[in-house]
């Protein structure tokens, strides 16, 4: 499924006009679209109440079809026109002319007491439909729109449900972002494919349960657009690992995960764990070797491998000859769980994201070593030999790029996508949502997850997911969306047996087993 910016939203619909569909023709199909959906979600329209909050724009256009339909279908419809009829133009204003007074009421209100007024004709309505303004919108809501958001949101508090057109009003298409008073939807139905506020927070917070109706749009392909994709258990079930009847520990996949210092211990722990839960055969441990018996002692199911340490109890460059000869043996390796930030161990991370002969994921204090990029990881990604895997948070990501946190979150997306590209490495940007891009443009944003995963220990559980998937034969993309979705979807059953409150990330790990059998049965 893909994601769609207000801009290839315009782009799909000029490419579908010019392929032969007429705009009013769409916006027919549009409009009907809402009134099904309503009818579908909440029984029939018959003798329901319903008010039409329309705009000036193709969404107010929508909104007048939706009206006539419903009214057609029995529901007493007052449809308010929040804006001077010179200023609708177009199809929508062919949609308008179109409406049967005799059917329905149809005014406009000229300033926010008129609105109210209409608003109070009735002591409830039971549906109101926010057709103010579209996913070209830009800025807040200003005037009568910004009146009629509010009447939108009285109406909700009062029992109202609210369907928005495309976007509930005053949430941005292509970020989420929200505006003071923007509507809190109830539902909320597009056209064609979905945009990228609908999966983004706030909006995603704000539009309901959302449905994407099919009115004829040309695919964006045909209008040479490369959308960001949202990661479905369709699209990602067939990645899922499948053993061979003949499988064996050393034919499944053999992880070297690198890390460990006195006090991030659980780290590891968590890590490994996640590496074996998630299928892998061999999970081996290289850490310091005065850790060795702690780590061995939790890790029943793992090996662990002491190796070269420092005064600190960090691991150091003398670890380097029997990692590389343990890696040899690896079909993926990840660095930086809990490896700390003693500048031997951060020699130890370059030294291995420059020149191992492996699949490689970069995570935690391995990144921290290896900001900023523009001198220390570009150089080591510029001569590696194979695939890199970047897992960083925001902040981790904000000292990789040297840009701020906020205008991350604000660009997760394309800020993803333009530095893996730039990097030419996979990356994971961990968040809500987690978005995962490849250095060829793709880039996935992930639908599962929840608050509960808000708590120490989760990203060391995808890392080791993540390395798990790539040694089982994953590229690297592939690995990175089916950990992502796999990670947050664990998350979810763990808060369904613990509650938000109550899940560690052991509980994460204990879910995965599940999480990988219910995804893959989503084919």
């Amino acid at each position: 499924m893909l994601l769609l910016t207000a801009a290839e939203s315009r782009a799909v619909d000029q490419a579908t006009v010019a392929a032969g569909t007429p705009h009013e023709q769409l916006m027919e199909r549009a409009g009907r679209a809402l009134a099904d959906a309503l009818e579908r979600r909440w029984g029939s329209p018959l003798a329901m109440r319903v008010l039409v909050l329309a705009g000036p724009g193709d969404n107010g256009g929508d909104g007048y079809v939706a009206a006539r339909v419903l009214a057609e279908l029995g529901a007493t419809v007052t449809v308010a026109v929040c804006a001077s009829k010179p200023r609708i133009e177009g199809s929508a204003r062919a949609m308008l002319e179109r409406l049967d007074t005799r059917r329905m009421n149809v005014a406009f209100p000229a300033d926010a007491a008129a609105l109210g007024k209409l608003a109070a004709s009735l002591d409830h309505w039971d549906f109101v439909v926010d057709a103010l303004l579209g996913t070209g919108a830009q800025g807040a809501p200003r005037g009568l729109i910004a009146d009629a958001c509010a009447v939108a949101n009285a109406a909700r508090a009062r029992g109202s449900r609210v369907l928005a057109v495309d976007l509930p009003t005053g949430v941005s298409s292509d970020d989420g972002s929200e505006t003071l008073g923007a509507v809190h939807a109830d539902a909320c139905v597009t056209f064609g494919h979905p945009r990228r506020g609908h999966w983004l927070w706030p909006g995603r917070g704000l539009r309901g349960s959302l449905e994407v109706a099919d009115i004829g749009l040309v695919e964006p392909q045909l209008a040479s657009l490369a959308p960001a994709e949202l990661a479905t258990a369709s699209a990602l079930a067939t990645l899922v690992p499948r053993r061979d009847p003949r499988a064996h520990k050393g034919s499944t996949g053999h992880v070297l995960l690198v890390g460990g210092a006195p006090g991030m211990t659980g780290a590891m722990v968590l890590s490994a764990r996640a590496a074996g839960r998630a299928g892998a055969g061999y999970v081996r441990v290289a850490a310091p070797a005065s850790l060795q018996d702690l780590l061995a002692s939790q890790l029943v199911d793992a090996m662990v491998m002491g190796c070269g340490e420092d005064d600190q109890r960090a691991l150091t460059t003398t670890a380097l000859p029997a990692i590389l000869a343990e890696a040899a043996r690896a079909q993926a390796v990840a660095v930086g769980i809990g490896l700390s930030t003693r500048p031997h161990a951060g020699w130890l991370a370059r030294e291995l994201a420059t020149h191992l002969n492996r699949p490689l994921v970069l995570d935690a204090d391995a990144l921290t070593a290896l900001s900023p990029a523009g001198d220390r990881l570009v150089p080591a990604l510029k001569q590696a030999p194979a695939a890199r895997v970047l897992t960083p948070h925001l902040g981790e990501m904000a000292r990789l790029t040297g840009v701020s946190a906020t205008e991350l979150e604000v660009r997760r997306i394309d800020a993803a996508r333009g530095w893996a590209q730039r990097w030419g490495a996979t990356l994971v940007l961990k968040g809500a949502p987690t978005v995962v891009a490849s250095p060829d443009g793709r880039v996935s944003v992930n639908p599962t997850g929840t608050p509960a995963l808000a708590t120490a220990g989760t990203g060391d559980v995808l890392t080791g997911l993540l390395t798990a998937l790539l040694a089982q034969g994953l590229a690297p993309y592939d690995a990175a969306r089916v950990a992502a979705y796999v990670h947050g979807l664990a998350g979810e059953l763990a808060e369904a047996a613990h509650g938000a409150l109550g899940v560690v990330a052991s509980d994460v790990v204990e879910q995965l087993p599940r999480a990988l059998t219910v995804l893959r049965s989503s084919t």
